[in-house]
């Protein structure tokens, strides 16, 4: 992983190419990626000038999508690597978006985002919200990327079509289905116990709802 200084050289070499560049963004191992001007959501179902209005609102259970202010170009022997910011992760927003910035890709970011929280989640305008580790390989790649994300700079209205119609669950909403489910489970075990009369066989079927529950927790956070 390239750290501060090696980044700005990358940059400086045209290596990394990041436009507009912006130095105070370059972390002591990262480059934070800023809110771009196009952004849409699942509710308001239009695209959003944030140029203009400044400040999208992402609501709970919302989808939305986000393009970065940034343009990123890497030659054949840099790579990247993508997560949201911790401030926002830890409201309870969740990129649904590929981690990866393949050698030689050319184009912004397109980050599709739902909001698991309780609250409206808020992206203001060229606001960091996006860490990019950048990582510098043993070899130029010999394949270059020619993806369907090559060369994007804006949301098309295949990106709307997608996002149109998906709803998510609110972080409270998850758990209420659990622990609903949790109940159930817990009363199962009793019946089991009397039916049975045995303790072990009460654990191992615990054991394994608890397995079921949490895959099942996932699955209704992310589903449409």
């Amino acid at each position: 992983m390239m750290n501060d200084s090696e980044i700005r050289a990358a940059v400086q070499a045209k290596e990394i190419v990041l436009e507009p560049f912006d130095p105070q963004q370059v972390q002591p191992a990262s480059y934070d990626a800023r809110v771009g001007v196009e952004a849409f959501s699942s509710t308001v179902k239009e695209k959003l000038d944030l140029n203009k209005t400044g400040l999208l609102v992402i609501e709970p259970g919302e989808f939305a999508m986000v393009l970065t202010r940034e343009r990123f170009r890497l030659d054949k022997q840099h790579a990247g690597l993508l997560g949201l910011r911790s401030e926002f992760a830890r409201q309870g927003l969740l990129m649904l978006s590929g981690p990866q910035i393949d050698p030689t890709f050319d184009g912004m970011l397109k980050v599709r985002l739902v909001n698991l929280a309780p609250k409206p989640i808020a992206l203001t305008y060229e606001a960091p919200f996006l860490t990019v580790e950048f990582f510098r390989l043993s070899s130029p790649v010999n394949k270059e990327y020619c993806g369907p994300s090559q060369g994007q700079e804006r949301i098309t209205s295949g990106d709307v079509q997608e996002l149109i119609g998906m709803k998510g669950m609110t972080l409270g909403e998850v758990m209420k289905t659990l622990g609903v489910l949790a109940k159930d489970i817990s009363a199962m075990g009793t019946n089991v116990a009397k039916l049975e009369g045995s303790v072990s066989k009460v654990g191992y079927l615990m054991a394994f709802m608890t397995l079921v529950v949490t895959v099942v927790g996932i699955l209704l956070a992310l589903h449409r």
